[in-house]
């Protein structure tokens, strides 16, 4: 009876032994297909989020936009850029008699041509004295306004001087030169003076000379 008891729970556990081994079997198909359905997912993921990719190009748009709104920045720039004023030794300075027959009030005018091979802005009047018997006599500016000019490379810009003849019969105050100093300069040139060779001794209050601002010469000239 022993061995008939012992026979009988041995045949119990190899049976037992033997619904988990089926099992066993089970898990590990049951294990493989979840890991496959698992590994499959991350996979159907990244096709779904493949169009996810497609910024990178179209970040590529704005990328190629950006030469063009840098360059329009730069042009912006250089249109609002002001040329450098003209100074004195970028100007080729002359006078000229412009003074139209029959006029009481004489002129000459000065031409200040640019030399320097950029543009430059000049605006204002010069400085102008004329070198005389009696000591310098400075122009007196007229009551005229100026916006300023431009000049490109060889192109130049006038002024005209204003003054009264002596038509006293006397030596009145004889002119022994001109002295120009352009807008804004320190540094002046001085030109034989091509006008009448006299002014009239006076004692009026009005000045004896005058100029206008650059751009504007007056008779004689356009």
């Amino acid at each position: 009876m022993r061995t008939s008891r012992i026979a009988v729970t041995a045949a119990a556990v190899v049976a037992g032994l033997s619904l988990s081994a089926c099992g066993g079997d089970d898990s590990p198909v049951n294990a493989g297909s979840a890991s496959s359905s698992s590994s499959s997912t991350p996979a159907e993921g990244q096709t779904e989020s493949a169009p996810a990719e497609q910024p990178e190009g179209g970040a590529g748009s704005p990328d190629e936009e950006a030469p063009d709104q840098g360059s329009a920045g730069q042009g912006s720039a250089d249109t609002g850029t002001k040329p450098e004023r003209c100074h004195t030794d970028d100007l080729t300075i002359t006078a000229s008699d412009a003074t139209i027959g029959g006029d009481e009030t004489k002129t000459v005018a000065v031409t200040l041509l640019n030399k320097s091979g950029r543009e430059c802005s000049i605006k204002g009047f010069a400085g102008v004295n004329l070198l005389s018997s009696e000591g310098a006599i400075p122009a007196a500016r007229r009551d005229q306004k100026d916006d300023g000019t431009v000049l490109k490379s060889g192109e130049p810009t006038y002024f005209g001087i204003f003054y009264k003849a002596n038509e006293s019969g006397g030596s009145g105050v004889r002119i022994k030169g001109l002295v120009v100093t352009p807008p804004d300069e320190k540094k002046s040139v001085t030109l034989k003076w091509p006008g009448e060779p006299s002014l009239p001794v006076t004692d009026s209050p009005d000045p004896s000379v005058e100029i206008g601002p650059m751009g504007s010469v007056g008779q004689g000239q356009g």
